[in-house]
């Protein structure tokens, strides 16, 4: 691992020498407080061919970019900056001269909202307190909080039927009590009253072929029709309106979604709506490797509108060294329609039939096989609660039959996501939040097990994530989970703690609480506990690599730490462990291509060297957390 790193950051500096610049330059920023110098770089946005320009050049970019840092100020209303460019011009060993541009920044106060006034051009009432809006309560400004506020009083008039409001906002800043004054005028527009839904259909035009005729598309116009909520003669909810376009994308079955209105002689509104389609099936095939099943290959094909309805069927098969599982799949993502108007995202159901055999090693006994076949039947209900709250449902029954065993298992699980990140597949910022909560129960052929016995179990997990300085950033996550009642070992093993997702470099699910017996034949039994509770740590700092050819690379150092106890049995002894290591990252559209290695495993002899071994890297095709 340290000879790839070395090698890496090698060809790293043998391409930035390629790239030596006609005319060397620096920036440097001083007097900041609000912003970093991070931040400020950012904004700056230096093209990356700026050392090739000629100075002229140069220095005309430069101050152009710098009054990009006072509109950053001015946006979180320092209008008191003084902000000052110099350029100095350095000799160098090679006789040239090299250009160094400081920025002086004296911020000065922020200025405060003072007084909010709402002007309509027409005599209706206006929907929207002004008192309720964040420019009224005199906090220091920020441009975000008017566009929020432009935003919810859009709403507010759309809700009535004003679906062509306009609106607009001027900005009246006081210097001498350092207050701004914002006016907000609206045009409002007429209201507009329901008449009839036409709806066209047409499937993507080949761009290869410019003489290619539209074609109509699969989807049903009638039905796509019968979709839309809103009565004939009714005023139109501007929110529910655009609610309706935000659906349809969601399907992910159209590459354009349009809504028009036109207004009729009688004044009634015909809306309009114009779909272009995706092509509605695939087949991929790829291939993989799993830490538990090993290297396999798969292959998967769907069709996504069955009888114009929106009604998905998929099957899959996979072929691993310790797995073989074939799935078919049943979803819909519209399962209620469009009839739960206060939910703001599709309501997605997803049902899959699958058919598995694995075989794995006990997490207690490594050196022995569990080989399991399955027949498992998985519902999956989610949508979005807001923009950045998710909702999932799943119920989940299978047949397990593993050596001598034969279970019918029933589980049902609600989570929950709040996702404030600023990216989904890889943050750089912000944070998310995951609770769980989930009710199972088990029956079993056995004379000495008590059927129908329910365990339930609840988990938490939280992630962090925070630019730290230049092209580095940490990222923190926190979880939490528990049985509340006694689960079956196969149960409470999800709970267990080890492998690449939650401490790298042991086994998975190795960490456990644990005490030995002997059985009727004096043979050493290993009891794992039952009602579990762990607490897991993991940190990284992800250093993305700042050259532009190789942004999507980064070198990352890890930290992992679990516990896991039993909550209901003292005699089962608690057992913690951690680890520390390196990785590397490399980005590749949504996929995140992950190598770590820990160099070192355990809580204690952290002066010991300990040897190379495979089985401490882990692979995986997206971030640890």
């Amino acid at each position: 691992m340290i000879l790839l790193i070395c090698a890496l950051l090698l060809f790293s500096a043998l391409s930035y020498a390629e790239n030596e610049e006609k005319h060397p330059w620096s920036v440097s920023i001083e007097g900041n407080k609000v912003f970093s110098n991070f931040q400020l770089n950012e904004q700056l946005d230096i093209p990356e061919e700026f050392g090739q320009l000629d100075t002229i050049k140069q220095d005309f970019l430069m101050r152009l970019s710098s009054e990009n840092v006072r509109a950053l100020y001015y946006s979180r209303g320092y209008y008191s900056l003084d902000l000052k460019l110099e350029i100095n011009r350095e000799p160098r060993s090679d006789g040239s001269l090299q250009r160094n541009y400081l920025i002086t920044v004296k911020e000065g106060d922020c200025y405060r909202f003072n007084e909010a006034q709402i002007v309509s051009e027409d005599d209706e009432p206006i929907p929207v307190d002004v008192k309720s809006l964040k420019i009224s309560q005199h906090k220091y400004y920020n441009q975000e909080d008017i566009s929020e506020d432009l935003q919810e009083i859009q709403k507010a008039y759309r809700k009535q039927g004003n679906l062509h409001v306009y609106l607009s906002s001027e900005e009246h800043v006081d210097t001498t009590a350092k207050k701004i004054n914002v006016i907000i005028n609206v045009r409002p527009g007429p209201k507009v009253l329901m008449g009839n839904i036409i709806t066209t259909t047409q499937r993507a035009v080949n761009k290869n072929d410019k003489k290619a005729a539209p074609e109509q598309g699969l989807s049903d116009t009638a039905w796509l029709s019968s979709l839309w909520r809103i009565p004939k003669g009714e005023v139109i909810d501007g929110n529910q309106y655009f609610n309706f376009k935000s659906k349809l994308y969601s399907t992910q079955l159209f590459t354009q979604v349009k809504l028009n209105d036109s207004l009729r002689a009688d004044g009634l509104s015909d809306v309009h709506l114009d779909v272009i389609e995706r092509v509605p099936g695939e087949a991929r095939y790829g291939f993989f490797f799993e830490e538990i099943y090993g290297f396999g290959a798969l292959a998967y094909a769907d069709h996504k509108n069955f009888f114009g309805k929106f009604n998905e069927f998929s099957t899959s098969i996979q072929i691993a060294q310790h797995k073989q599982e074939i799935t078919l799949g049943y979803a819909n993502p519209l399962l209620f329609g469009t009839a739960f108007t206060f939910i703001p995202t599709a309501i997605r159901f997803v049902d899959r039939l699958s058919f598995n055999h694995e075989k794995i090693n006990p997490p207690a006994y490594p050196d022995s096989v569990e080989e399991r076949y399955e027949i498992i039947n998985r519902g999956d209900l989610t949508f979005g609660i807001t923009n950045n709250i998710r909702f999932r449902g799943t119920i989940d029954t299978r047949y397990v039959s593993k050596n001598e065993d034969k279970l019918f298992k029933l589980k049902g699980e609600i989570a929950l996501t709040f996702d404030y990140t600023d990216d989904y597949f890889n943050p750089t910022k912000g944070i998310r939040v995951s609770p769980t909560a989930g009710l199972g129960t088990n029956f079993s052929d056995k004379t000495d097990y008590e059927d129908g016995r329910f365990y339930t179990y609840g988990e938490a997990t939280m992630n962090l994530y925070s630019p730290l300085f230049w092209t580095l950033y940490g990222a923190l996550s926190g979880s939490i989970g528990r049985f509340f009642n006694k689960g079956i070992e196969d149960d409470a093993r999800v709970f267990y703690q080890g492998g690449s997702r939650s401490v790298r470099g042991f086994r998975f699910r190795s960490i456990y609480a644990s005490y030995t017996s002997s059985d009727e034949n004096g043979k050493e039994v290993i009891n794992t506990a039952l009602t579990p509770m762990y607490y897991r740590i993991n940190e990284e700092l992800r250093w993305t690599l700042p050259w532009k050819s190789l942004n999507k690379w980064q070198i990352v150092q890890f930290c992992d730490w679990a516990m896991v106890k039993d909550m209901k049995d003292d005699d089962y002894k608690d057992r913690q462990d951690g680890s520390l290591g390196l990785g590397i990252r490399y980005h590749w559209q949504f996929l995140t291509f992950r190598l770590d290695y820990a160099f070192k495993k355990g809580l204690t002899n952290w002066h010991k060297s300990e040897g190379f071994t495979w089985s401490r890297f882990a692979f995986d095709l997206s971030q640890a957390f």
